[in-house]
C-alpha cells in the first residue's frame, strides 16, 4: 500500500514534513516527498492528514474502562485510600470473565481511536484471577493492538489471592510472548505488601526474568506505611528486597523524594507518572524535573 501526500509527524526529534510511505506487511518499508505506485499497488491519497507515530500507554488499568458513569459511593470517600476501598476495590471485586473480556475490548478500543497502539496494563480481579490475562490479551489482540500485562499482587485479599496472584503472572509468564503481547510482574504498592510478598515477588522475577511493574508513592499512606516496616522511603524497602532493578516500572511517585528519583533511575528504573490520574485523585504531583534533568545530563 501507498500512503500519498500525508504530512508525517515525529517526536523525537519533532519534526513534520510532508511525504509519502510505503507499507508491505505490517512495516513501512519506505518514505520520500514523492512516491511512485508500482505495479498493483494500492494507493490511498491522505490529503495532508496528519499521520502519527502509534502512541504507548506507560500505565492503564483497562479493567476500569466501564466505570464511566458508574455513581459514586454511599458515603464520600476522604482521602486516597478511601477512594481505593470505597470505589476501586469494590469495582474489581465484581470482576468476573465476561466483564474482563469486555473492559479490555472497550479500553483497547479507545486507545486506538486516541491514536495508542501499546498499552501497559496492570490488572485486578480477585473473583476472577486465573486466566484473566489470557483473557484481556485475547480482547486487546482482537483489536490489534500491542499490550505488556501483569496481575496485581497484593495482600489486601488474603494469603490465598496473593498467591494466585503471583500464580497467575508465573502462567502468563511461563505462556511465553506472542507477535502482540508479552508479561510482566505486577505489583499493587508497597503499603499493601509484606516482607514476604516482596521477597516472593524477587524470586518470581529471578525465576522468570521478567521485569516489575509497581505503583509506588501515590500517596502519602505508602510512604508512612514504609518508613513504619523499615524505617525507609519506597525505593529503598524495594531495594532491600532485590526489586529496584533495570527496567522496573515505578508507578506514580507522587511522594517520592529527588534524591529517590535519581537513585532509581541509577538503578535503570523507569518513572511513570500519570498526571491524569494523579489529578483525579488530588495526591498532587510528581517531580519529574529530577529524571529529566538526569535524562539529559
Amino acid at each position: 500500500m501507498l500512503l500519498r501526500g500525508a504530512s508525517l509527524a515525529t517526536l523525537d526529534p519533532p519534526a513534520v514534513e510532508r511525504a509519502d510511505l510505503r507499507l508491505e506487511g505490517e512495516r513501512i518499508v519506505e518514505r520520500a516527498p514523492a512516491l511512485a505506485a508500482g505495479a498493483g499497488e494500492e494507493v490511498l491519497d491522505l490529503e495532508g492528514a496528519l499521520v502519527l507515530p502509534g502512541l504507548v500507554n506507560a500505565h492503564t488499568h483497562l479493567y476500569s474502562a466501564l466505570a464511566r458513569g458508574m455513581p459514586g459511593p454511599a458515603q464520600p470517600p476522604r482521602d486516597f485510600v478511601e477512594i481505593l476501598e470505597r470505589v476501586w476495590w469494590r469495582l474489581d471485586r465484581a470482576l468476573d470473565e465476561e466483564s474482563v473480556h469486555l473492559s479490555g475490548l472497550v479500553g483497547a478500543i479507545e486507545a486506538a481511536r486516541s491514536g495508542t497502539t501499546t498499552l501497559f496494563d496492570h490488572h485486578a480481579s480477585p473473583a476472577f484471577i486465573g486466566g484473566s490475562l489470557a483473557t484481556l490479551r485475547q480482547a486487546v489482540e482482537q483489536v490489534g493492538l500491542r499490550s505488556v500485562l501483569c496481575y496485581e499482587t497484593t495482600d489486601r485479599n488474603g494469603l490465598p489471592g496473593r498467591d494466585a496472584g503471583l500464580g497467575e503472572n508465573r502462567d502468563f509468564l511461563a505462556g511465553g510472548p506472542t507477535p502482540l503481547t508479552l508479561g510482566m510482574a505486577g505489583a499493587h504498592a508497597s503499603f499493601t505488601l509484606s516482607d514476604d510478598s516482596l521477597d516472593r515477588l524477587s524470586a518470581l522475577l529471578a525465576e522468570t526474568l521478567a521485569s516489575l511493574h509497581v505503583h509506588v508513592a501515590e500517596d502519602r499512606a505508602d510512604v508512612d506505611d514504609s518508613r513504619e516496616r523499615c524505617g525507609a522511603g519506597v525505593v529503598e524497602r524495594l531495594r532491600r528486597h532485590g526489586l529496584l532493578l533495570r527496567r522496573t516500572l515505578l508507578v506514580h511517585g507522587v511522594h517520592l523524594t529527588e534524591t529517590e528519583l535519581l537513585d532509581a533511575q541509577a538503578n535503570g528504573a523507569w518513572l511513570v507518572h500519570c498526571p491524569r490520574s494523579n489529578m483525579n485523585n488530588a495526591v498532587g504531583q510528581a517531580h519529574t524535573p529530577a529524571f529529566r534533568r538526569a535524562a539529559l545530563g
